[in-house]
């Protein structure tokens, strides 16, 4: 069960100082949810070189599906998640041949635009070619630094902008289809059981004890609705390699969590549902 796991990182420090709000990881989080991944972590990581290699190197101990890293490939003299990454895994940083003709094209098309005032390869510009030797280098067609793939042993690592739209892009484009490929061969399954009370200390015995008779089902809770029409939601969640299966597992959770809770069994709930992978 969330055998497939990710870790997120996400190097900002405007976020950290409170004068950006990230929708990076939020964006990611949601959608590979979707498809069976489970987000062990999500960290917010200063541009200092000693807390990002300190970063990386932790996460990659960790031995996750995937690390996805949004922010730091700019020009910018700050911008050294590439280098931090090398340092990380004992890489050297090396030119990409092929990263530097899609830096080159980016700029070529900012010029055509007049969105800067020369399309030469400064040595700012270059540098978002240095990569971690081993990495592929994906093109990016909206802003200028390409995105970055590298194997490290078990654990894919992808780097990629911070400007969201930048990000959205590239996730989309180049991240979800070896995410699917590589995802759980399981089907997941998730029902919703909802408490219409305002205490959830109340309940929190019986959650304990559904989490304890049914170790394959992970329990989240949330709260909804204001404080006069507060609904505590419970999500019970499952994976199993076997629809028939992960029904009857679910079926059994939810109608514990009902009786344990006092409240009406109603057969299969209506926003019960069963996702593919």
């Amino acid at each position: 069960m969330f055998d497939k796991s990710v870790i997120i990182l996400v190097v900002s420090r405007e976020i950290l100082e409170g004068s950006v709000v990230d929708r990076n990881a939020a964006f990611i989080a949601n959608r590979i949810d979707d498809i069976g991944y489970r987000v062990r972590t999500i960290q917010v990581v200063d541009r200092v070189q000693s807390e990002m290699v300190a970063a990386f190197s932790w996460a990659l101990e960790q031995k996750p599906t995937f690390v996805l890293v949004t922010g730091g490939l700019g020009p910018n003299w700050d911008d050294d998640t590439r280098g931090c990454l090398a340092k990380a895994t004992g890489q050297p940083l090396a030119e990409d041949p092929q990263a530097l003709q899609m830096i080159e094209r980016a700029y070529a098309r900012l010029f055509a635009k007049e969105a800067v005032p020369n399309p030469g390869l400064t040595a700012a510009r270059r540098g978002m070619a240095k990569v971690p030797k081993g990495s592929v280098c994906y093109e990016n067609t909206v802003g200028t630094a390409p995105a970055v793939q590298l194997r490290v042993g078990p654990t894919t690592v992808f780097l990629l902008p911070g400007v969201p739209a930048e990000m959205q892009r590239f996730f989309t484009t180049h991240v979800m289809p070896v995410m699917s490929a590589e995802g759980p061969d399981t089907v997941r399954g998730e029902r919703h059981v909802d408490y219409h009370g305002h205490d959830e200390s109340s309940i929190a015995g019986a959650l304990a004890e559904v989490a304890k008779q049914h170790p394959h089902i992970s329990l989240r809770t949330r709260v909804q609705g204001t404080e006069a029409t507060r609904t505590i939601r419970i999500v019970l969640v499952a994976e199993h390699a076997d629809a028939v299966h992960l029904n009857d597992l679910l079926d059994r959770a939810e109608q514990d969590l009902r009786h344990r809770m006092g409240l009406e069994l109603s057969g299969r709930p209506t926003d019960a549902s069963v996702l593919g992978d």
